[in-house]
């Protein structure tokens, strides 16, 4: 009858969506790129003047290494979604250096 209620004619568009993550590594897993958003000390007993950051040179990852055995990172992913659908379709991580 309506083209616009047979389901075979409609196209799927895909969406791009960030999804962010947050996880705990080792202060010796960091890497230049990363972005640091907790330490596993206050932030207070620091000389970092901002609670989170990137680690945008080898002399600001060894300063975090020096006062923190453990930091919470955070990753982006790019994820594509089928409209027709809700499982990711790919995926690629934005922000970490790999």
């Amino acid at each position: 009858m309506f083209s616009f209620f047979d389901k075979s004619k409609r196209t799927n568009r895909i969406t791009t969506r960030v999804v962010k993550s947050n996880r705990w590594i080792s202060s010796n897993q960091l890497k230049v790129g990363m972005y640091v958003r907790e330490l596993d000390c206050p932030w207070e007993d620091t000389h970092f003047m901002f609670q989170g950051f990137v680690i945008d040179s080898q002399d600001l990852l060894e300063d975090v290494q020096a006062v923190a055995q453990s930091v919470c990172i955070e990753s982006e992913k790019m994820a594509m979604i089928s409209s027709g659908d809700t499982h990711r379709l790919c995926a690629a991580t934005r922000g970490s250096a790999s």
